[in-house]
């Protein structure tokens, strides 16, 4: 009896072992070759195109209903938005160093993210004004960030917003922050886009557009 008691008791111990074990997750070399796939195999561009298909139809529909008393803007993040790091990132093997980040942002040769630059486009020609709203520092990376918004025929705007010291730690406060004041100002912001919720989230815009990002993530 205690023999079949004790070897229960083992067995039962061994159950609950393995049932307590973390799952593993997917192995790093393996998620980076699916990331790599998914952007050269064109699902990447796919899925921008689809969101910013979206958004021009949105825009054209909200400008074609404006009030004369309106002030309509919509609100572009700047990274994996307008601009796309991915050249760097695949220099770096999707790591980040910040020296480095500066440097690149220094050289303004982001490539334009062109579905999302035809809703810049849009915004433009259908009088609306164009706000950007990121995450990069004022003023160490304002300069780079500006030719490289020229260079990419993206340097009409009402306004650049890059993060000051002081602000809010998540991206999330301090957009949502940002977007508020845009309003205190007069604007009617009838749509942001980026490719993070943060960029997105906590009101004061009339649609949100969530673009892929499979690369990284900011809270």
């Amino acid at each position: 009896m205690r023999r079949s008691f004790a070897r229960a008791l083992v067995v039962g111990l061994v159950l609950v072992s393995v049932a307590l074990r973390a799952e593993e997750p997917l192995n790093l070399s393996r998620a980076k070759a699916a990331v790599k796939a998914y952007y050269d195999d064109g699902g990447y561009q796919n899925d921008l195109s689809q969101v910013a298909a979206q958004a021009i139809d949105w825009i054209e529909k909200r400008a074609a209903a404006k009030q004369a008393d309106e002030r309509l803007v919509m609100v572009f993040d700047v990274d994996e938005t307008v601009l796309s790091n991915y050249p760097e990132m695949l220099r770096e093997d999707f790591g980040y160093d910040p020296a480095r980040w500066v440097e690149w942002v220094e050289e303004a040769a982001a490539p334009a993210l062109i579905p999302v630059r035809e809703v810049y486009r849009a915004a433009l020609r259908s009088g609306v004004d164009v706000i950007f709203l990121t995450g990069r520092k004022d003023p160490e990376e304002r300069a780079g960030t500006m030719k490289n918004l020229k260079s990419t025929a993206m340097g009409t705007y009402a306004k650049l917003i890059l993060r000051t010291k002081g602000e809010a730690d998540t991206a999330a406060a301090r957009k949502s922050a940002r977007r508020a004041e845009i309003e205190a100002e007069g604007w009617t912001i009838i749509g942001t886009i980026g490719d993070q919720y943060s960029d997105l989230s906590g009101g004061h815009a009339e649609r949100v557009f969530k673009l892929p990002n499979p690369f990284y993530f900011v809270p």
